[in-house]
């Protein structure tokens, strides 16, 4: 592929220093430069792309894409543009040949439930007897590869690569999560979406969007770069929805248990921690749903794959089979059972409004107590700390207050900070060391007890101040319980 050709795809630029050459690669990331590449120089939030031209360029670089050039290159094509991220959408979409307009691709975004709906979702597909890859917050699954998730929603290099690769392996469907960082910062903008799934809105991330307003509208970016032949999958008992209803020209397709207007609804049956069993309406007709999942949230997230499976044509026997082939998600209320008498759940939960949903549903269908382990993350959203205590204090019989992933921050700074939700006499303990916490709420545990390690859910390590850690919530668990088990035995 030449210089040239790639670069015609570029909305508007200046090039300095033009010279034909041949691509072999692009990247954002100096370290992974090879002979042959572009380099795309972003600026980020601890450093900018700019800063490492020069390293591009030693590594083999033919070309540099920047939004400012540098005087020290020479003999180099600089091609300047307005915004380096829409350019590296731009140029991968191109050079990987357009992947998702030979897929099905499904997007989903929201706060809470992206992870569990996009597993139901590419369950549905499966049923159905074809492939599906995944981008998302656990794991990018291509096939047979599957690569661990440094963020829920890569660069848009790395997902065209990835759509690629799942072509490789005459994989047609795929499910990505959207972030609202991906959104805003156009590693979506190649991507063609097929259908889009809004799950819920609170606020989040509001350390870069400053405001629910903002947030919001990053979000509703996936529903309006959806055509009108694809489908928007949007929560009839969510208020938010509106907004998002108002700014697509894709098909509206309502799910919900609240609103009977919905077009897929739930008629809940019962539900207890090992599973739940709903009524599943629709258009398509009604079944009898047994999830292994718990919660009215759960629901909510099999609701939203349901219709989304309904709308690629998937019928109600598929939608079915996928439901309820799920075991469990990773880290989301995921149940650990090691010969103990009381329930361990492990949960991603990390905000007030995911913590309070997870609590509410326990709190209905707990036998005994609930023992809670949770922290808060730094450099993120101080404002939920006291929120997230507060939550604690009220659906909780005990709870302990440990670190989460402090990053820069001092963890007993953030602490006080969670302490400020709660009233003195409340019952709760402050442990530090997250293992140590984790391990006194187990052992306080007694038979029917339910324990929930919140926060961290999937996450394999734990962000300190100037390194990152091996961190697992469910190896402690396994460590303390089955050391617990063979000590009883």
């Amino acid at each position: 592929m030449k210089l040239s050709e790639i670069c015609a795809v570029l909305e508007k630029y200046k090039c300095n220093s033009f010279t034909e050459k041949v691509v072999l690669g692009l990247t954002h990331d100096s370290r992974k430069v090879k002979e042959g590449y572009i380099f795309v120089a972003i600026k980020g939030y601890k450093s900018d792309g700019h800063d490492f031209i020069s390293m591009a360029i030693e590594k083999g670089a033919i070309a540099v894409v920047a939004e400012k050039g540098v005087d020290y290159v020479i003999n180099v094509p600089q091609i300047v543009v307005p915004n380096a991220r829409r350019a590296l959408s731009l140029l991968s979409e191109y050079f990987y040949g357009y992947p998702s307009s030979k897929m099905t691709i499904v997007g989903i975004t929201g706060t809470n439930g992206k992870t569990t709906t996009s597993f139901f979702t590419k369950s549905i597909i499966e049923s159905s007897g074809n492939k599906a890859g995944l981008i998302g917050t656990i794991y990018y699954q291509l096939g047979s590869r599957i690569i661990p998730a440094n963020e829920t929603t890569p660069e848009s290099v790395d997902i065209q690569s990835h759509l690629s690769d799942m072509l490789n392996n005459n994989i047609r469907y795929a499910v990505i999560e959207a972030s609202s960082h991906a959104l805003s910062q156009h590693r979506l903008d190649g991507v063609h979406f097929r259908s889009a799934v809004f799950t819920n809105l609170s606020a989040e991330h509001l350390d870069y969007h400053e405001n629910i307003k903002n947030y919001r509208e990053e979000k509703i970016k996936l529903m309006r770069g959806l055509d009108e032949n694809a489908s928007a999958v949007l929560n009839a008992d969510h208020t938010s929805s509106k907004y998002f209803a108002k700014s697509t020209v894709a098909q509206i397709v309502w799910y919900g248990i609240k609103d009977t207007s919905a077009h897929v609804r739930a008629e809940i049956i019962n539900m207890g921690v090992n599973g739940t069993r709903f009524l599943l309406i629709s258009p398509w007709g009604k079944e009898v749903i047994h999830l292994k999942l718990t919660g009215n949230h759960n629901v909510y997230n099999a609701l939203a794959a349901a219709t989304t499976g309904f709308c690629l044509g998937f019928d109600m026997e598929i939608i079915r089979k996928g439901l309820e082939s799920l075991n469990n998600v990773p880290g989301r209320l995921e149940k650990l059972d090691y010969g103990q008498d009381f329930h361990v759940l492990i949960d991603y939960a990390h905000t007030h409004d995911a913590l309070q949903v997870v609590l509410e549903t326990l709190r209905g269908i707990a036998a005994r107590r609930i023992i809670l382990v949770f922290g808060c993350g730094g450099d993120r959203d101080k404002g939920k700390r006291a929120k997230m205590g507060h939550i604690a204090e009220k659906y909780s019989d005990l709870f302990w207050i440990t670190n989460d992933n402090p990053r820069s921050e001092d963890p007993l700074n953030i602490i006080r900070e969670i302490q400020r939700g709660i009233k003195r006499d409340s019952c709760y303990k402050v442990q530090l060391d997250r293992k140590v916490a984790i391990e006194e709420a187990l052992l306080e545990a007694k038979k029917g007890d339910v324990v929930v390690i919140a926060g961290k859910g999937h996450e394999r390590c734990q962000i300190l101040k100037d390194k990152s850690i091996p961190f697992d919530d469910c190896e402690v668990v396994k460590q303390v319980l089955s050391g617990t088990m063979v000590s009883q035995n």
